[in-house]
């Protein structure tokens, strides 16, 4: 287990809060788009939110990474990637099923219409399954919002962390491996 000074606070605590840094962002987007009609600007909102998460993700793993250069930002990240998914999780959830629950509805009815005016007829078996995903929908949500954050969590902190590294080696170790592999 990890020694911790009295002063300093540890791994953990300081990946809960940049987590939650981090999930900021999305939950004032994700408000934001919620209040927002216009296709365009809920789309730019979310390309900026993206952007916005990776730069601070980058931000954030940079400052561990200078504050403890023995240790993988990689792990880090991954931290700080799941905590921010799991709050962005549990805001999606309040999202439908407290503060917009009509918007679940909306959409459904958005689906039912434009199939209903492709034509053709829903089998019954369908229109159960999509009656009952209406209900868990914010459940499915959550679920899928975890996961979903927490896989691009794991993804850009290993581009992060890759991109921001400093070589193991020093400029002499490398210049002598290079000409001892040249020497027959």
């Amino acid at each position: 287990m990890e020694q911790i000074a009295p002063n300093e606070t540890s791994k953990w605590t300081l990946a809960a809060k940049d987590g939650l840094i981090l999930a900021a962002v999305t939950v004032v987007v994700s408000t934001l788009t919620f209040l927002t009609e216009n296709t365009f600007l809920s789309t730019l909102l979310w390309l900026v939110k993206l952007v916005g998460s990776i730069w601070l993700l980058r931000v954030i793993l940079k400052r561990y990474g200078d504050s403890h250069p023995d240790e993988s930002t990689f792990g880090y990240g991954v931290i700080v990637c799941v905590c921010s998914a799991l709050v962005c999780a549990v805001w999606t959830f309040v999202e439908f099923q407290f503060l917009f629950p009509g918007s679940v509805a909306e959409v459904f009815e958005q689906t039912y219409s434009s199939i209903s005016q492709m034509g053709s007829a829903m089998p019954d078996e369908f229109t159960d399954l999509m009656l009952k995903m209406e209900d868990n929908y914010a459940q499915i949500n959550c679920i899928s919002t975890f996961l979903w954050c927490s896989l691009l969590g794991v993804i850009f902190s290993a581009i992060l962390s890759r991109a921001g590294r400093k070589s193991v080696f020093t400029d002499e170790e490398m210049r002598e491996n290079n000409d001892d592999e040249f020497n027959f």
